[in-house]
C-alpha cells in the first residue's frame, strides 16, 4: 500500500533536487533572458558563443581546471593507495598516525585552508602564490580524507595471504603492492580517481583566495560572472562541468574491471 506514496515522494524529492535545477540551467543557457519563456523564438546560442569564443578567460580557466583535476586526482589516488596499504597492513609501528593525518583535513573548512595556504606560500621565502602548485596542494589536501576512507575500506577487504605468498617468493613489499594488490583494487582506484577529479573541478571555497589572473579556474570564473549578473554564461559553464563529470563517470564505468567475485575477501 505504501509503494506508490513512497515512489511519489522519491520522485518529488528528485524533481526538487535534480530535475528542476538542471532544467533551469538548460533554459538559462539557451535564452537571452531568464524571464523569457522557452520557445523557438527565444532560443539562442549567444551564451555559448560568449563563453567559448568572446570571453577570453574561459579557455585558460578550462585548461587550468582540467589540468589540476587530472594532477590532483592522480596524486591523491597514489597517496591514499600507499597510505591505506601502510595503515591496513600495519607496515611499521605507529602507521595508524598516517591514517589520522590523512583524514584530518576534513575538519578544516575550505576557506580556512585557503587562508592557511596563502599565508604559508605567499611570502618571499617560499613563493607559490600565483602558480598552479599552490592550487594543487589545496586540491590534494581536500581530496585526501574521502579518498583515504574509500581506499582503506577496499584495502581491508583484500586478504593478505596473496601478498604473503608474493613475499615468500622473494618479491619486495613495493613490488607486491604494484603487481598483486593494486590490480585487485582497480575498481576502487578508478572510483577514487573519478571522485577526486569531479570534486576538484567544482571546488571554490579554498581556491577563491589562491587564484590570480593567470591561474583562474572555471569555478572562480562562475563566481566572477555571478558578480556581474551574467546568469546565461554561468549556466553554460555549469552545463559544461556537468557534461565533463558525467563523461568521466561514463568512461570509468566502461573501463574493464576485475569482477568483484574474483577478489579474495576476508571470511
Amino acid at each position: 500500500k505504501m509503494k506508490w506514496p513512497a515512489l511519489g515522494f522519491v520522485g518529488f524529492v528528485l524533481c526538487l533536487t535534480v530535475i528542476f535545477p538542471y532544467a533551469a540551467l538548460l533554459k538559462a543557457a539557451f535564452t537571452r533572458n531568464i524571464s523569457e519563456p522557452l520557445n523557438f523564438a527565444s532560443l539562442t546560442l549567444q551564451n555559448f558563443n560568449f563563453v567559448f569564443f568572446e570571453f577570453s578567460a574561459t579557455r585558460l580557466a578550462m585548461w587550468n581546471t582540467f589540468l589540476l583535476g587530472i594532477l590532483s586526482a592522480t596524486a591523491v589516488t597514489a597517496l591514499v593507495l600507499i597510505i591505506s596499504y601502510v595503515v591496513v597492513r600495519r607496515s611499521f609501528a605507529g602507521s595508524s598516525v598516517l591514517g589520522f593525518l590523512a583524514t584530518t583535513p576534513i575538519a578544516v573548512p575550505g576557506i580556512v585552508l585557503g587562508v592557511g595556504l596563502f599565508l604559508s606560500y605567499a611570502n618571499p621565502t617560499f613563493m607559490l602564490y600565483g602558480t598552479i602548485w599552490i592550487l594543487l596542494i589545496a586540491f590534494v589536501t581536500i581530496g585526501l580524507p574521502a579518498g583515504y576512507q574509500q581506499m582503506s575500506s577496499a584495502m581491508s577487504s583484500v586478504h593478505a595471504d596473496l601478498e604473503d605468498a608474493s613475499r615468500i617468493f622473494g618479491a619486495s613489499r613495493l613490488k607486491t603492492l604494484w603487481l598483486i594488490t593494486t590490480p585487485l583494487l582497480r575498481t576502487s582506484i578508478v572510483a577514487t580517481w573519478c571522485f577526486v577529479f569531479i570534486g576538484t573541478i567544482r571546488e571554490l571555497s579554498a581556491t577563491i583566495l589562491l587564484t590570480t589572473a593567470n591561474t583562474k579556474l572555471v569555478s572562480v570564473i562562475i563566481y566572477d560572472l555571478n558578480e556581474s549578473g551574467n546568469l546565461g554564461a554561468i549556466s553554460v559553464l555549469g552545463l559544461m562541468l556537468l557534461a565533463v563529470s558525467f563523461t568521466v563517470v561514463f568512461i570509468a564505468n566502461k573501463v574493464p574491471l576485475m569482477s568483484s567475485n574474483r577478489l579474495p575477501l576476508r571470511g
